[in-house]
């Protein structure tokens, strides 16, 4: 038989006893390749090795695009749209983008589960390793079964020499449900196993909360596909109906258990709601953090800001996210009262305010932490973001940033320098991302380091309470909604409803890439997607001749936003199934 040497990538720092670091070394690329032998030899090898399959998790991440460079998955739903105008992730119809069929990567866990037994470590580390490549697994299939539905199920790795025939090795699609149910079996099988936390060299390997975490998303979405998608193609995509219920019963005990455990709660270091807010996607605070890819610069790091920087903040790149009209309106005024910017008055005539910032007073505090809008201060300045003059009436624009006013040449320029323009870079509804980015400096490419909560505890509540109510328990859902409302100041409702969760959902997590899935697996895309054209926010100074344009008075007018169409058929609820050898059914309407 063909001897087979399996790599594995390593640290370069392995050698040096890193395990001892204070520093966790999984925010470090894997590097260096060692046979499979010397891995398993000793503890610091195989705490190496788990390197290597924690970067393979699809985590969605800051560095996380559908399509094309700074394609990002907000600007395919109706939290943004992207500012440049090239790339195929402009078209209306965006679909077949997210990959993840990968079964490298299922290969390589699946072999360190197998070798574990034979390393040289204790019996309770076996265990916890064990456990821990479990739960990566679970991941990984969670991470294709809602792009694809039921996929094949490897649980073991195949062993292949040129000249086999691989048609034993060949496995067809199992059941959507089937592959659901796996995914609870490997976490409940890993949680007993994991420990409640780790010391701080190991700070971001997974605990049994963060595997409660991952089963309390994943049978979330079990049931939604069985409340709300079709049985197709025998179960190969859907799940029966009538298990709903169990799977929405799993999803709100996995998260009780977080919740009961008392190991988490909501940030709340900040006693200004929007800087709190703020703070927590910069810091990712341990109280709030259930699971957190960690980043180190210059060997691991990201891109977020040098892509999403406002124009005149930009080091190269930048502006490529545009939160949309109807995103920042969907963040309530403080009272609780719809967050529909009041730019007319009862007449239908334009609103002035003595200041621009004076439109969004009383807004959600999370809005300010998530979203720039106009004038807002950022990075030791301030976010000009103005469409253009009006003067005696008449509107005076460009689509340049360098035009003047009132002559071209003038200091004072018609558009802000930072926008909005219908054409090239600069953000075309009026507002930028806030939510991850630097405020402080200005972040070349790769070098961000802001972290990413996979699992966070404000999630496991919005889990609790959508699976709560859809199981008729209504105050319990209500209790864990205003838990998140109380800490976002803003005032708690005496009512709960499906469409409250869904909208708290959509402010609380927005940008954090929740929305694209969650308008799928609710079965809504189609509708909220349907021909959809997004709207901007532009704002118009009121020209006073001889006047400081300071001290001017603004007014606002709401636009579509150009070439930002999107449509959702019916087919993208689900990827198409890669073909090659095997043939597999595919996924309908492909």
């Amino acid at each position: 038989m063909m001897k087979k040497i399996i790599y594995f990538g390593l640290l370069s720092v392995m050698a040096t006893g890193f395990v001892a670091c204070k520093k966790d070394f999984l925010n470090r690329q894997p590097k260096n390749l060692v046979s499979g032998a010397e891995a398993y030899g000793s503890l610091s090898g195989i705490e190496a090795l788990t390197v290597t399959l924690y970067n393979d998790m699809k985590t969605e991440d800051m560095d996380s695009t559908v399509n094309n460079e700074a394609g990002y998955a907000s600007t395919t739903t109706d939290e943004a749209v992207r500012s440049y105008p090239w790339g195929d992730i402009n078209n209306s119809i965006v679909g077949n983008w997210y990959g993840g069929w990968d079964y490298r990567r299922v290969r390589r866990v699946n072999d360190f589960i197998e070798k574990l037994p034979g390393a040289l470590i204790t019996d309770d580390q076996k265990k916890r390793f064990i456990a821990e490549g479990k739960f990566i697994r679970a991941f990984h299939y969670f991470a294709m079964v809602k792009r694809y539905g039921g996929i094949p199920l490897v649980t073991s790795v195949q062993q292949y020499a040129p000249g086999d025939d691989i048609t034993p090795l060949e496995v067809q699609r199992s059941k959507e449900q089937e592959i659901y149910d796996f995914i609870a079996k490997e976490l409940d099988e890993a949680i007993p196993d994991l420990p409640e936390s780790y010391d701080a060299s190991n700070a971001n390997r997974i605990t049994k909360y963060g595997a409660l975490a991952l089963k309390s998303r994943a049978m979330l979405y079990a049931a939604s596909s069985a409340k709300y998608a079709t049985v197709q193609l025998n179960g190969l995509v859907g799940i029966p109906a009538g298990l709903a219920n169990a799977y929405w019963q799993k999803a709100m005990d996995a998260a009780a258990l977080i919740m009961d455990s008392k190991k988490f709660s909501l940030y709340k270091g900040d006693t200004d709601k929007a800087t709190n807010f703020q703070k927590l996607f910069l810091n990712a605070p341990a109280t709030e953090a259930i699971f957190t890819k960690m980043f180190q610069s210059p060997d691991k790091a990201h891109s977020f800001d040098y892509y999403n920087a406002p124009q005149s903040f930009r080091v190269d790149y930048g502006n490529a996210t545009n939160p949309t009209l109807e995103m920042v309106e969907e963040f309530e005024y403080t009272d609780g009262s719809p967050g529909i910017l009041k730019v007319l008055d009862g007449s239908g005539n334009p609103i002035v305010y003595n200041k621009p910032t004076d439109l969004f007073i009383g807004k959600d505090p999370r809005m300010f932490a998530t979203i720039l809008t106009p004038f807002d201060a950022w990075q030791g300045g301030v976010l000009e973001i103005r469409r253009g003059v009006i003067d005696n009436g008449v509107k005076y624009t460009s689509e340049v940033l360098s035009d003047g006013y009132p002559t071209i040449k003038s200091e004072f320029k018609r558009v802000g320098k930072d926008g909005p323009l219908t054409t090239n870079d600069p953000t075309k509804t009026g507002f930028y991302i806030k939510k991850f980015m630097d405020p402080v400096n200005r972040v070349p490419y790769g070098r961000s380091t802001t972290p990413w909560m996979v699992f966070r505890f404000g999630e496991i509540l919005l889990n609790y309470a959508e699976a709560a109510f859809e199981l008729g328990k209504t105050g319990e859902a209500m209790t864990a909604l205003n838990l998140i409302r109380e800490r976002a100041g803003i005032a708690t409702v005496t009512v709960v409803s499906l469409e409250k969760i869904r909208h708290e959902r959509k402010v609380e997590l927005a940008f954090e890439n929740h929305r694209v899935w969650d308008l799928r697996r609710w079965r809504t895309a189609t509708t909220v997607l349907n021909n959809t054209q997004f709207h901007a926010l532009y704002p118009w100074i009121m020209w006073e001749a001889n006047g400081n344009p300071n001290t001017m008075k603004y007014t606002f007018e709401k636009a579509l936003a150009p070439k930002n169409s999107r449509t959702f058929p019916e087919k993208l609820y689900y990827e198409p199934v890669p073909q090659g050898s095997p043939v597999y059914i595919q996924n309908p309407l492909y």
